[in-house]
C-alpha cells in the first residue's frame, strides 16, 4: 500500500476553535510505514464527508481512514456517511479493534469498515491516542485486505 487518504472530522477543529492533534499523529505513524498521506479536516456530518469519500474512491486510493464522528453525539454520523459510500461492509476489522483496544470505552464506538470499489474505508476514534492505537491494531489486517482487493491491475480510464 503506497498511499492513504486521511479524513479528520471535527466541527471545532475545522472551525479553528482548537488544534487538530489527530492528523500529525496518524500522519507520522503512517509515513513511518512508508505510506504517503493526503489529509483533510472536515466538519462532522455527512454533507462534506460523503463527497470526500466518493472522490477518494474514484481516485483509486487504496485506503481511506476517517477519524471522529463515531460516538453517540447528535453530529456523530461518520458510520452513516460511510455506509452511503461502501458497497460491502467488512465488520470483522471494526469488531477486532473494539475487542482488542486497550480501553473499555472502545465498545461505545459505532465505527464501521467496508469496501467501495477497490478502496477499503475504516472509521477510527476521534481521540488522537485512540485513533493511533486502533490503526496500529488494524494495520496487518488492512494491509492484507488492500492487497487482496487490489490483486488485479487498476482499471484503465476510457480517456487514456
Amino acid at each position: 500500500m503506497d498511499r492513504v487518504c486521511l479524513i479528520i472530522l471535527s466541527d471545532r477543529a475545522s472551525a479553528g476553535v482548537y488544534e487538530d492533534l489527530t492528523t500529525p499523529l496518524l500522519r507520522t505513524w503512517l509515513e513511518g510505514q512508508g505510506v504517503a498521506v493526503e489529509s483533510f479536516l472536515l466538519p462532522d456530518g455527512p454533507d462534506a464527508l460523503v463527497p470526500a469519500l466518493r472522490e477518494a474512491v474514484t481516485a483509486y486510493v487504496p485506503l481511506i481512514l476517517t477519524s471522529g464522528g463515531t460516538g453517540f453525539g447528535p453530529r456523530d454520523l461518520t458510520p452513516e456517511a460511510t455506509r452511503q459510500v461502501i458497497e460491502r461492509e467488512a465488520p470483522g476489522i471494526a469488531e477486532f479493534i473494539r475487542a482488542k483496544g486497550g480501553h473499555p470505552m472502545a465498545f461505545v464506538s459505532r465505527a464501521v469498515c467496508g469496501i467501495a470499489g477497490r478502496t477499503v474505508i475504516l472509521n477510527l476514534s476521534g481521540k488522537p491516542s485512540g485513533a493511533v492505537e486502533q490503526l496500529q491494531l488494524a494495520w496487518p489486517l488492512l494491509k492484507h485486505a488492500v492487497a487482496t482487493l487490489r490483486k488485479e491491475p487498476e482499471p484503465q480510464s476510457p480517456c487514456g
